[in-house]
């Protein structure tokens, strides 16, 4: 491919002047879709869901759009996909309790509930919301991936501290939940099936330990072997891969203990148990945390991440970029920005 690009979806505005948790999807049409949840802040009640588009053969992101705005409540995480029937469908939760106070039962994340809304036309116009559970806990985070069984997949956070699933046969239609995951406490889990049938599921740490954890099922997503810590370091903050057409994994995460920084790329030959090539994208002070990572059509990484809650930037790489090729990125920002409040 071409020199990596590293870029803002959107400048900070005075309606959005923060911004968090981005999905980035390539759609079978060439055009990409980045959405995120932006507003005054986190669980602030002008929090609306947004996307932007950057059409194909275009080197520019159209405005955003407001996809989900519930008057005084706050949008939280959404993911999106696109299903066999060329639809794209938004799952996202809205906090419906306290917005302030100590975590805790009735206060903004375990008020979530999930629900979907679905696009004929790439996202340009979406249907009414669609209850999914109406039981408030649930938060999603990494996509979706379709098994070799037709079967779609996608895990949440829950309240208490382990992920559940949600698999649908229907493209998405309709949804059966499974899990809890249980084993080492866990979050946001994000999914690969492997050569063998196997699903791995590699987790954000939500108790003791500061390392990515993981865990397989043997059959397809309704069971699965309690969480273990892995070798990999990990600030309790949200982690993202994808299966690449070539059979490789590419796993975005913060490669660090004790901070979101640096925001890593890594790659796996064989199936996510070992990591043949780490590379990071950007280092130095600040928040560069949430990843998420797709692969384009042409087989380049789409990474998008938070930046210090002012902007969600979009980088794209070939893959051998993370074995070495090429120089270090250079960001758009000067380094006063890069150390914003995070």
């Amino acid at each position: 491919m071409s020199s990596p690009l590293w870029e803002p979806i959107a400048e900070p505005s005075a309606r959005f002047p923060s911004c968090h948790c981005s999905t980035v999807l390539s759609l079978s049409n060439g055009d990409l879709l980045v959405g995120y949840y932006a507003g005054e802040g986190e669980a602030r009640p002008d929090a609306a869901w947004v996307l932007a588009r950057r059409a194909a053969g275009s080197a520019e992101w159209g405005p955003l759009a407001i996809v989900a705005d519930e008057p005084g409540k706050p949008e939280g995480n959404g993911i999106v996909f696109e299903n066999a029937r060329g639809e794209v469908i938004l799952v996202w939760g809205t906090m419906h309790g306290k917005l302030d106070g100590p975590y805790g039962p009735g206060v903004r994340w375990v008020t979530c509930d999930l629900k979907m809304k679905v696009s004929s036309d790439g996202g340009a116009t979406w249907s009414e919301d669609r209850m999914i559970e109406t039981e408030f806990g649930h938060v999603p985070h990494s996509k979706p991936i379709r098994l070799a069984n037709g079967a779609i997949i996608f895990g949440t956070e829950f309240k208490g501290g382990y992920s559940c699933f949600w698999s649908s046969e229907d493209e998405g239609h309709s949804w059966i939940q499974t899990g809890p995951l249980l084993g080492e406490m866990n979050q946001h889990p994000t999914l690969i099936e492997r050569a063998d049938g196997s699903v791995l599921a590699l987790l954000r740490p939500s108790g003791k330990h500061s390392r990515v954890l993981r865990s397989v099922s043997e059959d397809g997503g309704r069971t699965w072997s309690e969480a273990v810590v892995t070798d990999l370091p990990c600030p309790h903050a949200a982690i993202d891969a994808v299966k690449l057409a070539d059979g490789r994994v590419a796993l975005a995460w913060n490669n660090n203990a004790d901070a979101r920084n640096p925001l890593t790329l890594a790659v796996s030959e064989d199936d996510g148990d070992t990591w043949a090539a780490t590379r990071d994208v950007i280092t130095g002070e600040g928040s560069f945390h949430y990843p998420a990572v797709t692969e384009g059509a042409a087989g380049q990484l789409h990474l998008t991440f938070t930046n210090n809650r002012r902007t969600i930037d979009h980088v794209e790489v070939g893959v051998e970029w993370v074995y070495g090729d090429g120089p270090d990125l250079r960001p758009w920002l000067d380094e006063t920005t890069l150390r914003g409040t995070a």
